[in-house]
């Protein structure tokens, strides 16, 4: 063969391979051999030839790119499993303050029902460096804090309420009351008219059960602070224990009628007094208007950034005590329906069904009231399960 025709061979073949090249890296996606992953390792390559001219490693950038790949796909593979593992812990962290906010939410929604549980209140501190104030000596009165407070009429006792709370108090506790309360006469002997003086033997008194001793002092110190609602609404009370329910009355309602907005305790105490005077369809009216009120507040609610203290209370609460007063007028029926309804709007909690229980189990119908008795239960909180076993035997 000539010179002239191996030349000629070689420039075909030489050009055969460039276009060859030019084909396979111009090549769309789905187009030449392989998996359509090398679409971008094809261009990467035009990229590198168009910046690198000239450079004898061109053959060699494409397969070493390769390794890069593989390992940021095991490596998402393993962000992925750790990024699970993690969510799985947010997760169970989530729950976890979820079910701890569920237990505060009923620790402090049933806080009630707790017979000692105490209230805040303005405390005032006299130079015997003993506090004192009105609003402490609501702890001493057990039907002021007894769940009864609540519940239809028969299912629990005042008597027994109060003495289950006054049996509390030891002797030391006694002998610490007596001490208070010797100072606090030493001082109204010199100044009988001490406000501070008077109001803490008044609610020494009350605590030692000396509630016609309390009593008088509280007259007199509603004369001197004629515009305080704690003075009366404590007058109220004692008045309450020593079973003089009209005066009871008079004192829930001065305490109404100085102060801005009713108090839950005041409209318990005086529900309650006027149950005891039987004045039932009063207290029935009483709380029907005070339902009306607490509705048409919750309702502008939203467009108060300022509520007051009784949007903050507890309807459940406002409704029992309606239904009570219905049991006590002898009202079953509208009783029955007060709880019913109740347990419609609020079916996870478990007073409804224990008001119901009660009723339907003083009226003889045992079968209805044994059902609602183990609903009770079973929505009840740790801490009321006793109560709801108490009033359920």
């Amino acid at each position: 063969m000539s010179m002239m025709s191996i030349m000629h061979a070689m420039s075909i073949r030489s050009s055969a391979f460039f276009c060859f090249q030019i084909n396979c890296s111009d090549s769309k996606q789905g187009r030449g051999f392989g998996e359509n992953t090398n679409s971008n390792s094809n261009s990467n390559r035009i990229k590198t030839n168009k910046s690198d001219k000239g450079s004898t490693t061109k053959q060699s950038r494409p397969l070493s790119s390769q390794a890069p790949r593989l390992s940021s796909q095991l490596d998402g593979k393993s962000r992925n499993d750790f990024l699970d593992v993690d969510f799985e812990e947010r997760l169970k962290a989530v729950r976890r303050s979820a079910l701890e906010q569920k237990k505060a939410e009923e620790e402090k929604e049933f806080g009630a029902i707790d017979y000692g549980a105490p209230i805040p209140s303005d405390n005032k501190t006299i130079g015997l460096g003993t506090k004192i104030g009105v609003g402490v000596a609501v702890a001493v009165f057990g039907l002021v804090f007894a769940f009864g407070d609540f519940l239809p009429s028969g299912s629990v006792s005042p008597t027994e309420d109060s003495a289950v709370v006054n049996s509390k108090l030891s002797e030391e506790d006694k002998a610490t009351l007596q001490s208070r309360l010797k100072e606090f006469e030493a001082t109204l002997s010199n100044s009988p008219r001490d406000q501070i003086a008077l109001e803490g033997a008044a609610v020494t008194l009350a605590e030692l059960g000396e509630y016609a001793r309390a009593s008088s002092l509280l007259d007199d110190l509603t004369k001197e602070k004629p515009n305080d609602a704690d003075v009366f609404r404590l007058l109220g009370e004692v008045k309450y224990e020593l079973k003089d329910y009209e005066g009871s009355v008079a004192a829930y309602k001065s305490s109404a009628r100085v102060s801005k907005d009713i108090q839950f305790e005041v409209l318990r105490g005086l529900s309650n007094s006027l149950l005891a005077a039987k004045k039932q369809e009063e207290a029935v009216q009483l709380l029907l208007a005070y339902r009306e009120h607490l509705s048409s507040e919750n309702l502008s609610k939203n467009s108060d950034s300022n509520p007051t203290d009784s949007q903050k209370l507890d309807p459940v609460q406002v409704e029992l005590l309606l239904g009570k007063a219905y049991s006590d007028w002898g009202h079953v029926s509208d009783a029955v329906t007060v709880y019913d309804q109740l347990i419609s709007t609020h079916p996870n909690d478990f007073r409804g069904y224990l008001a119901k229980g009660i009723i339907l189990k003083e009226n003889k119908n045992i079968g209805d009231a044994e059902r609602m008795f183990i609903q009770a239960r079973f929505f009840a909180p740790d801490r009321a399960k006793a109560l709801v076993d108490r009033y359920s035997r």
